[in-house]
């Protein structure tokens, strides 16, 4: 360890929380966009990082901005050492953004994402002109769809914002303030309002109460959201994620990810300019995607998708057949073991390899990566039919291989909720469905599925498939189980679980034994203790 001299520890604590010992924390405030530059001398410096700042970065008793930058390009740029991108962040908020925008920026597995909650917040702001906020998507508008598509986008946004307060009215009645239980204090049990000794405990009881109410009419009517429906999503990741962000909005088909890569990456350069220089259009990932779209239409043409159950669990390795399945799945509409019986007996060894090399593609350089298709060899393979917004929110997991087919109307619409039918709004929502098919069908067959997808609503089913291996199932299952979770995602793991415990080649104990959290009951309010919790702890710091 250096001995520094009182005028070196004093320069030092601008930047370190501790300028003698030998473990420490590094400022970011102090040393914005130059910390990775000075980590990266690690691997070229004898000494250590507060040395290197010494030596190297601070000039006349401050941070020489110029000479991280040099360091950062010839590292990068000369060097080729991407693993320095992964040593500087930077926060990035993205608003104003489709739902199918968020899902492209969190297909990023590395990084922190915070979205605008669909169970929490009612869509019912509109913007400054007074419209509905959804994505009018460019090439849409400019086509003769134009009118419909506003049109349709209207009416389905106006049948959300009308059924906000009936069905908090419905949930009212069904369980009403009196009638409710929380344990708003973590020493007194669960409670009714009339139990409440104070001003205070009834205040929490009430906002606990309407917090229950409306979590619960979010989580009903949000089937009715477009896949167009504008949110916010903030992101914390390094250089080398938000470069593959950066690369992949680039090389959408979308206007409104390209656009959105144009904006995030002038953000992205008032920050960390040098870490994501490289992100630009990679006509790789165009030309090899637009190839596989040719050959999986002309291999499917005369296939007809077969209907599949919600949940399809199926265990397994490492299977040559499985892989070009996976390899098709993305550009098709079939279920995984539907292509992977297609890929194993009616193609020819020829076809086979021409999926596989087409996959793969023209890679130019080490940089130019196929998909997710080559990290099949898992031991679960589960294949999903669940409505948008239940995808959303398993979407997030990211200890596994996702993949995930269009956003298609043409699976069906959810079944509406129990709450919705007994209110008497069966037929609006019925309405509203059956006007985004029309609509969605009607833009497919001009513009492309791509741009159609738009059209879709939360509750209509998209086709996904995970692949993870036990460790993952413990996260994934035991957390999504959980009360406070969603009662569609929760029942779509449960039934995961069931499956697994079935297909399992050792046999049922052996999944009971490493996954035993996974809670299967059902819980009609499954916010209810969450925001009775919330309720205690607040109380706990209001008396400390």
């Amino acid at each position: 360890m250096a001995n520094f001299t009182n005028e070196e520890v004093r320069l030092l604590s601008e930047f370190v929380s501790d300028p003698r010992g030998n473990v420490f924390a590094v400022f970011p405030h102090k040393m914005p966009g130059m910390i990775g530059a000075a980590y990266a001398r690690y691997s070229r410096a004898r000494g250590g990082l507060r040395e290197t700042l010494l030596k190297e970065f601070i000039r006349a008793g401050v941070l020489d901005a110029r000479h991280a930058d040099e360091l950062i390009q010839r590292i990068l740029i000369v060097y080729g050492d991407d693993s320095v991108q992964e040593l500087e962040s930077a926060w990035l908020s993205l608003e104003g953004i489709s739902n199918l925008a968020t899902k492209v920026v969190e297909d990023r597995r590395l990084g922190g994402y915070i979205e605008q909650s669909s169970r929490y917040v009612f869509y019912d702001q509109r913007d400054e002109q007074g419209r509905f906020r959804y994505l009018r998507e460019p090439t849409i508008m400019a086509s003769p769809y134009g009118a419909r598509y506003e049109a349709v986008m209207d009416a389905v946004f106006g049948t959300y914002c009308w059924l906000i307060e009936p069905m908090q009215e419905y949930f009212r009645r069904r369980k009403p303030l009196e009638a409710a239980e929380y344990e708003i204090r973590a020493d007194r049990g669960k409670m009714r309002y009339a139990d409440c000794r104070d001003d205070q405990e009834r205040n929490d009881f009430k906002t606990t109460w309407r917090f229950d109410i409306r979590a619960k009419a979010c989580d009903t009517i949000r089937i009715l959201l477009p896949a167009s429906t504008l949110t916010n999503v903030g992101m914390h990741a390094n250089g080398r994620t938000f470069e593959h962000m950066l690369r992949h909005l680039y090389s959408s088909d979308l206007l409104e990810m390209q656009q959105l890569a144009v904006q995030a990456h002038a953000a992205l350069n008032t920050v960390i300019p040098r870490y994501v220089e490289r992100a630009r259009r990679s006509e790789y990932l165009v030309e090899t995607r637009r190839a596989m779209q040719v050959l999986a239409d002309a291999l499917l043409d005369r296939v007809t998708p077969e209907p599949a159950a919600a949940v399809t669990v199926t265990e397994g390795s490492y299977e040559w057949t499985r892989q070009l399945a996976a390899m098709l799945y993305p550009y098709s509409e079939h279920s995984l073991e539907q292509l992977t019986q297609f890929t194993r007996w009616d193609i020819s060894p020829e076809q086979q390899w021409r999926i596989y090399d087409t996959y793969i593609g023209n890679r130019r350089t080490r940089r130019d990566r196929p998909g997710r298709a080559l990290e099949f060899g898992y031991p679960w393979f589960v294949d999903l039919v669940i409505d948008f917004g239940i995808y959303r929110d398993l979407h997030r997991h990211r200890m596994l291989t996702q993949q995930r087919q269009r956003i298609t109307t043409r699976l069906g619409f959810c079944e509406i909720p129990e709450a919705i039918v007994e209110a008497g709004f069966r037929s609006d929502v019925e309405a509203c469905a059956e006007q985004s098919a029309e609509l969605y069908e009607a833009v497919r067959v001009d513009l492309g599925s791509e741009v159609a997808q738009y059209c879709a609503l939360f509750g209509h089913n998209i086709r996904c498939c995970f692949a993870f291996n036990d460790r993952e199932a413990q996260h994934l299952l035991e957390l999504r189980t959980g009360p406070q979770g969603h009662q569609g995602y929760r029942r779509i793991c449960q039934e995961i679980y069931r499956q697994m415990r079935v297909v399992d080649p050792v046999g049922p104990l052996r999944v009971e034994r490493f996954m035993k959290f996974v809670d299967l009951n059902d819980y009609d309010w499954p916010r209810a203790d969450s925001e009775a919790r919330q309720r205690a702890k607040e109380a706990k710091l209001g008396s400390e």
